[in-house]
Order: structure tokens, then sequence, then C-alpha cells
């Protein structure tokens, strides 16, 4: 009873502390949930799709690629400078969403086609050059899972709100140029920040309960580059 009682009490905490976070997760998923309900998910897709630009194409290009893994890789190596519990506690997160993703999209929803194959390549949707969206296993976005899990440890890390606050708006935003790329539709998108947000909740709380001196041992080196200007 005590062990539940303590674990129930730490994931309080947390939802606690990241509400600068996860209260707009939850209205961004209420919100595009209403219009997929309302309007359907490919009419819904069409009018985020239709909302484009010279500047957004540029824009959202790049921001797309917050979402690849490159980031969780490097956000790995970093966090052993904060502590190897940390370190090994993402590296869990970031392989259990990429393995579940997989079979989402490869062995449960194959059938789900991305924007291209289900429209074609029509005057229906824009396309931005030198992009080439997938065409197959739509649901659900890895891109958005990946971000919103990155995003959301980031902001369990931080103390300020406002970090956090500007944490969802930068996970949202590559979210959202999956869309603006004709890469997935909205369902997708709140279906892979639905997955990083519960896989990185869970895997962060079970993390505390792991005990041993070396889960808050990290990397004490730091380059030559950071110390200088330092007093000696």
């Amino acid at each position: 009873m005590v062990l539940k009682s303590s674990k129930s009490a730490h994931i309080r905490q947390t939802l606690f502390a990241n509400r600068s976070f996860l209260l707009p997760y939850v209205l961004f998923c209420l919100l595009f949930l209403s219009f997929i309900w309302a309007y359907g998910n490919s009419t819904f897709f069409l009018f985020v799709n239709s909302l484009n630009s010279q500047l957004l194409d540029t824009l959202f290009y790049y921001f797309t690629y917050l979402g690849d893994g490159t980031l969780a890789a490097i956000l790995v190596i970093g966090l052993l400078w904060v502590s190897y519990r940390d370190a090994l506690t993402f590296l869990i997160i970031t392989l259990l969403i990429t393995i579940l993703v997989s079979i989402l999209k490869d062995h449960i929803f194959p059938e789900l086609n991305r924007p291209v194959a289900y429209f074609g390549t029509t005057h229906y949707l824009h396309l931005v050059a030198g992009y080439k969206p997938p065409i197959l296993s739509t649901f659900p976005s890895g891109h958005t899972a990946t971000a919103f899990s990155i995003g959301l440890y980031l902001s369990i890390l931080s103390k300020q709100p406002i970090t956090k606050y500007i944490l969802f708006i930068v996970a949202f935003f590559v979210g959202y140029s999956r869309m603006y790329l004709s890469a997935h539709f909205p369902a997708d998108v709140v279906g892979g920040a639905t997955l990083g947000v519960i896989i990185t909740l869970l895997c962060y709380n079970l993390s505390l309960n792991l005990n041993g001196a070396w889960g808050d041992k990290h990397i004490k080196y730091k380059p030559s580059f950071f110390s200088r200007g330092q007093k000696s």
C-alpha cells in the first residue's frame, strides 16, 4: 500500500509540476479531436494544409526535422551530464516510441495511407518544394511522438513555467509541420503526441523507483571551451 501511494504521489507531483506543458497539450488534443469529429479527418487536414505561404514553406521544412530522431539522440548524450538515470530513461523512452510507432504503422494500422496516397498528387494538396512526403503507414506520427517526448522530458527537467510552455509550442509546431508538409493527417498528429506524452510520463515515473548511487552520477568533464573566461 505504501509503495502504491508513493507511486501515485510521484505521478501527481509530475503532472502538477508540468501543467504548463500538459494543460496546453490536453487543450490541443481536445481542439483537434473536436474539429476531426465535426468536419472529418481529411477535411480538417485540407484546411490546415491550405494555410500556406513561402515563408511558412521554409519555416516548416526545417522545423519538422526537430522530430526526426537526431535531436533525441543528442539529448540522450547531453543527459549524461545531468545524470545517468536521466540518460538511460530517455534512451528507453526513445526506443519504446520507435518500436511502438513501427508496430502501430506496419502491423495494426497498415491500411491507413498518408495524404499523398489518399488524395493523390492533385491540386488539393500543398506540396513544399524539396520535400517528398511519405506515402504509406500514416498512424501515428513518429516525428510528433518524438517531439513531444523531447519537449516533455525537458519540461520535467526545467523549473520555469514559461520554458515548459515554450517547449510545448515547439513540440506542437513539429506536429503541425507534418500536416503542413502533407506528411500526416490531424489524427496522426494527435496520436503521436499522446503516445509521446504517455510513454515519457510512465518511463520517467518508473525511473524514480530505481535505486542505486549510479543513477545520480553524471559526467563531470567539461570541454575546455566552456572553461574559457573562468578565473583559476
